[in-house]
């Protein structure tokens, strides 16, 4: 299997690295560009209040402990051309990834014990942990809908502005130890930008989101921008999104069989 990850920190040395992707960086959470202008709304709100106001428009408690699965496909671009993305993500904590562009195939499942996958018509192999990070990284709504897990350290930041739109800011951590912070609209209580600190294991990046409607009893994002700078940014259009609900073909091999091998 070809593989290339040259943007990756260094593993142990005979750890091989993540498979070949279009867009080969993993995400997850926020800060605004703008700086703090005030906190109006936010000074008589605790950052507690902030976070459970935004589950409530996105997740209400009931529908988000209702989920047992969550799959999402979307249609990409990026600064190297169309491709397509599926995450299936299994609770409490398993996940399949696939990417499909001119190039290459790539399906990658993953458990706490191990992860393992690589290009459709090769043969299969386990991955390092960092891996694991970059698809957990790709549950992007997940990212929101599990935040109080996914992340730590909350701190109200007070109200800032990011792409015209008045937010409340939230520095935080993730999993990873990274800075992180959020911005939540003051209007409704969406989610308006995410970023990931450099000092994480998968910034920097920033990531936004649009056209927010009902799922399942969710209020889901189906349209985002990862930018990784100025001259890389991803688009992704969710064209799927089915919660409680996956494909037989997605199903994880068993864990003692990490090594398969699927056609094209």
């Amino acid at each position: 299997m070809k593989i290339d990850r040259g943007d990756a920190p260094a593993e142990a040395d005979a750890a091989p690295p993540a498979p070949n992707l279009p867009y080969g960086r993993s995400l997850i959470a926020a800060v605004l560009v703008a700086a703090s202008v005030g906190c109006a709304e936010g000074e008589s709100l605790s950052v507690e209040q902030v976070i459970d106001n935004m589950l409530a428009a996105t997740a209400p408690e009931r529908s988000r402990n209702a989920i047992q699965s969550l799959t999402t496909t979307a249609d990409c671009m990026g600064p190297d051309g169309e491709f397509e993305t599926t995450v299936t993500s299994i609770r409490p904590d398993t996940v399949y990834f696939r990417q499909a562009s001119a190039r290459a195939i790539t399906e990658i499942w993953s458990t706490p014990e191990r992860t393992w996958g690589g290009n459709a018509g090769e043969e299969y192999e386990l991955l390092t942990p960092r891996v694991r990070d970059f698809i957990r990284a790709q549950e992007f709504h997940l990212m929101i809908i599990d935040l109080k897990t996914r992340f730590a350290d909350f701190e109200l930041l007070g109200r800032q502005e990011t792409g015209g739109q008045d937010c409340l800011g939230v520095s935080m951590q993730d999993d990873a130890g990274g800075d992180a912070f959020l911005c939540v609209r003051t209007d409704n209580w969406l989610p308006v930008e995410l970023r990931l600190d450099r000092e994480s294991a998968t910034g920097p990046v920033r990531i936004t989101f649009e056209d927010w409607r009902d799922t399942d009893g969710l209020n889901l994002f189906h349209s985002m921008q990862v930018i990784e700078d100025p001259d890389r940014v991803f688009t992704y259009d969710f064209v799927d999104i089915s919660v409680n609900t996956f494909a037989y073909e997605m199903r994880v091999p068993p864990p003692e069989m990490p090594k398969v091998r699927r056609g094209d």
